[in-house]
Order: C-alpha cells, then structure tokens, then sequence
C-alpha cells in the first residue's frame, strides 16, 4: 500500500497504482469497473491499446474469502487466498528480475454491504509475445524448440528463487521473434521462498509440463531424454527422489492444493 499510494476511486471500486494513470488509461479503468461480471474469473488486455495493460478480475465468491482479503489473514501455512498470493508473487518476482509481467496496480470493487465483491490485478502487457499453447499448436513440428525455451525460463526461475507451480505452454510467453527469452504469467500457484523439496518440485514441475498438452506433440520417450539433458544444470538435484513426483506428474492430474503439498511437504501421492 506504500508502494502504490495513488488511489482511483469510480463507484464502488478502489483500484492502487504508484502514480497516476493516464487519462485513457483512466477511462478504460472505468470501463473495466463498470462491466457486468461475465464469469467468475475474468482476464484479458485492458480496452486501451495504448495503456497496454493487462487486466484480472476475480470474483470472491465466499463470505470467509472476502473477510480474509480485506483484513489481510492467511489461511494456513502462512498462504494467502489465490488472488493475494498472485499479487505478491508478482510484485516480489518482478523486485527480483525474474522475467515476468510487473505490476501496475491493484484493487477491489466493494458491494453494497460494504464487504469486497472483486478484486483486480492490473500487469504490463507482453507484446509482441504469444503463449506457448497457441504457439505450438501452430508449429507443432518445433515443439523442442518451445520446452528447450520453457526449460530455460524454468532455470531461470529458480535461479532468482521462484518456484512456479502451474508452468505450462499457455504460461509460458515466447516472443514472436524467435529466438528470445520467454517470460512467466500467472503466477498465483507460485512460491517466491525456497522450499526443503527442490528433487519433488522440479520433478512436478518437468512432468506437469508434459501433462499439460505437450504430450500430443512428443513421445515421452524424446521428452524424458530432453528432461535428463535439462538436469544436468542442477547438479544437486537427488534423482530418485525427483523421479517418483515426475513420474505421477506426468500421467496423473495434479490439483491447485496438491502442487503446494509438493512445494511445502514433498507429498504427491497417487490417485490410482
């Protein structure tokens, strides 16, 4: 809040930012503010080619979530609710220069209780990039080229101290001149501390990533060879300990509450 101490106040909404937007800035802000929610999560370019901005809507859709946001509680392990942690995540992995989209600004939309309906988060948008999803399906022949890319970004990562627990293609920005270094979106699932699990992590994190759709494009016998390759640059990493979590990873659905169990437990037990 000390950061960001200009405030936009329009109806009920009261968005933060570190300086006055610009006055079309302003008035797309507005806009936002005043759209009726479409879902319950909402995210899209800002209605301002010139702000190039990005904007995230989310609805809290509890009554034990609003109160929790607006007093600032967590909820156990010291995690906050998903929108919170997005916010600081973003805000301590951009402080870091890890490559992800900075934060312009944040805020929330109150009801007529008085109690948050919405909270928003408002990042730089990454021109000139497109998401490693749209981008593979269109060159489904250079698919080694996107993991070699999002391994990179993954390294990178942990190098500043990040842990990201939902890196797949579609969060995975390459720029449209490739060669070039990709950039981390959605950074919600995410721990910017170290954790005492870095064999079970990384081992999630490489099988989610075939999980996710990269397995239509390769056989997980290339992929494993990419991944072994890829481990070379974490000399520590105990091999039989990353093994098991890669292994359900890369077969089994891994749900929000499950990856932070891997982060802070070293848990990932099978459903079958």
């Amino acid at each position: 809040m000390n950061e960001f101490s200009y405030t936009l106040n329009h109806r009920r909404s009261t968005l933060h930012f570190k300086t006055p937007p610009a006055t079309f800035t302003t008035q797309a802000l507005q806009r936002l503010v005043e759209q009726k929610r479409s879902a319950k999560r909402v995210s899209a370019p800002l209605d301002c080619p010139q702000s190039a901005l990005f904007a995230k809507r989310q609805q809290l859709d509890s009554l034990k979530k609003k109160l929790r946001v607006a007093f600032g509680s967590v909820k156990r392990q010291d995690l906050n609710d998903w929108v919170i942690e997005e916010l600081v995540n973003t805000a301590e992995a951009h402080k870091r220069g890890a490559r992800v989209a900075p934060l312009i600004g944040f805020g929330y939309s109150r009801g007529r209780l008085g109690l948050m309906d919405d909270f928003f988060i408002i990042t730089e948008l990454f021109t000139g990039h497109t998401d490693g999803w749209q981008w593979v399906n269109a060159n489904p022949k250079q698919v080694e080229t996107l993991i070699a890319s999002a391994f990179e970004l993954l390294r990178s990562l942990h190098q500043q101290g990040i842990s990201h627990m939902d890196l797949w293609a579609a969060n995975v920005m390459v720029p449209d001149e490739f060669p070039g270094p990709a950039k981390a979106i959605d950074l919600e699932n995410c721990f910017c501390r170290p954790t005492a699990f870095i064999n079970e992590t990384l081992g999630f994190q490489f099988g989610y990533f075939y999980f996710r759709g990269i397995y239509r494009f390769i056989t997980e016998a290339r992929y494993d060879e990419l991944v072994d390759a890829a481990l070379t640059h974490y000399p520590d990493v105990d091999r039989e300990r990353f093994k098991h979590c890669y292994q359900l990873s890369k077969h089994e659905h891994v749900g929000r509450k499950d990856r932070r169990a891997v982060f802070l437990e070293g848990k990932l037990k099978s459903r079958w």
